[in-house]
């Protein structure tokens, strides 16, 4: 494994600005954003119009999470309905304006449009670049980088952060079958790559599909940066022996822009550019502020830097908490410690089991390593018992046991009583789009 990157920064001075100067931007930044939405934003003027809000009214933070309402996707797609808006009332500039649009996923709903002017997607490529160089890249490497097309935000920032960099990109479309083999097979005879990016279906077509054969194609590897996946500790340690780079994850807020990434001195928690985003923690059911806490809740953000379709206040229905201890890295700012997606989450009996927690265990057992999964969500919460279906491992037989030891193990890890069920890898309620589908409701 290539050993510990020296840290590096895009901009040294905003990466390590003094807590109270973080705070003193953001600040007159989100001043300036809720007079540019008041002014401009259809769907916030009327919303906190209605509320007889104003400038005045906000003095402080304080103020402005007591105040300001907070922002839901069922929000955005009732107004982009009931008005016949493609934007949901965000658009705060003229359309032409528009230089670039993009979309959400849709796992949750049918998907939200937005757009981003020509000073989004540089502000994009100046906020991405910091993360690209937080995991080790720098000008003068050569990145392998696949996207689908650039139709979301982190797609498109990206290529703008490499852009912005100066980082020579070789941009593949994954997982369209065999694309991956150019950079791998082709292009690294001819140019040292230094870093891949995949999302997690990719990542892990192209590791099971090449092995501990990567170390001998990309000999010059230094970083592998995915998104989707969550690394837990049993994943990584199998994973990052076979590349013979780092293995970073990306934790996207696709919504409203937000980028960020773990560093080489930690993988727990993730770095973002605070002086770009407000992120809160509340609790989903209460609204409690757990901002700082360390206890989980739902992240709420608001970009602070957006002209084009800015978000106050935005639910993202992620689960996890802030910290603001220092990193051993030196980057001051606020980072995000992720649990999970509500979505990807059931309740057994009285406890909520998350798609990672199960993971982390089935990837304890190397047959496993791989294969895809989901956990299977009764429509009647909460449930007697886990439900796990695992994609058939091949060859395998009844003298491993393998359903059985799974099912001990879970029982073991999480307490709960647990079911565990083979079926084909081409059942298509693995894969909705170019996500792997962690959790079925039935």
């Amino acid at each position: 494994m290539e050993p510990r990157a020296k840290i590096v920064y895009w901009d040294r001075t905003i990466e390590t600005l003094p807590r109270d100067r973080i705070v003193e931007i953001q600040w007159m930044r989100l001043k300036e954003q809720m007079r540019h939405l008041l002014a401009r934003s259809p769907f916030y003027r009327r919303r906190l119009g209605a509320l007889g809000l104003s400038l005045e009214s906000i003095q402080n933070f304080d103020d402005f999470r007591r105040l300001v309402p907070l922002t839901t996707k069922d929000d955005l797609r009732k107004e982009r309905d009931e008005r016949g808006d493609s934007y949901g009332g965000l658009l705060c500039v003229p359309p032409e304006e528009i230089v670039h649009l993009i979309r959400t996923a849709g796992t949750t709903g049918v998907p939200s449009i937005y757009g981003l002017t020509q000073r989004d997607v540089q502000t994009l490529g100046e906020l991405t670049a910091r993360m690209w160089y937080q995991i080790g890249a720098q000008k003068g490497h050569t990145v392998a980088c696949a996207t689908i097309g650039t139709w979301n935000y982190f797609a498109k920032a990206l290529l703008e952060g490499l852009r912005v960099a100066g980082i020579t990109v070789y941009n593949f479309s994954m997982p369209v079958p065999g694309e991956e083999v150019f950079p791998i097979e082709v292009l690294s005879r001819y140019v040292a790559i230094q870093g891949i990016y995949l999302s997690a279906r990719p990542f892990m077509q192209v590791t099971k599909k090449y092995g501990d054969r990567l170390k001998t194609l990309l000999p010059h590897l230094k970083y592998v940066w995915v998104a989707g996946q969550r690394m837990t500790k049993s994943f990584r340690q199998q994973v990052e022996s076979l590349w013979g780079g780092r293995l970073y994850e990306a934790y996207p807020i696709t919504d409203v822009g937000l980028p960020s990434a773990n560093c080489p001195e930690q993988f727990e928690t993730f770095h973002f550019p605070e002086d770009a985003f407000v992120v809160e923690v509340i609790d989903p059911e209460t609204g409690q502020d757990l901002t700082g806490t360390g206890k989980v809740g739902e992240f709420v953000v608001t970009s602070l830097l957006a002209e084009g379709t800015p978000l106050l206040r935005f639910r993202t229905e992620d689960m996890g908490f802030t910290t603001l201890t220092p990193c051993p890295c030196g980057r001051t700012g606020m980072r995000l410690g992720l649990s999970e997606r509500m979505a990807h989450a059931i309740s057994v009996g009285d406890r909520l089991v998350f798609s990672s927690d199960v993971e982390e265990i089935l990837y304890e057992f190397p047959r496993f390593l791989f294969l895809s999964y989901h956990l299977v969500r009764k429509k009647q919460q909460p449930q007697e018992k886990l439900i796990v279906r695992v994609e058939r491992p091949v060859n395998f037989s009844p003298e491993e046991r393998l359903q059985e030891r799974l099912v001990a193990r879970l029982r073991e890890a999480l307490g709960l009583e647990a079911e565990v069920e083979f079926i084909s890898k081409e059942d298509e309620r693995f894969v909705v789009g170019y996500k792997p589908l962690k959790v079925v409701t039935e």
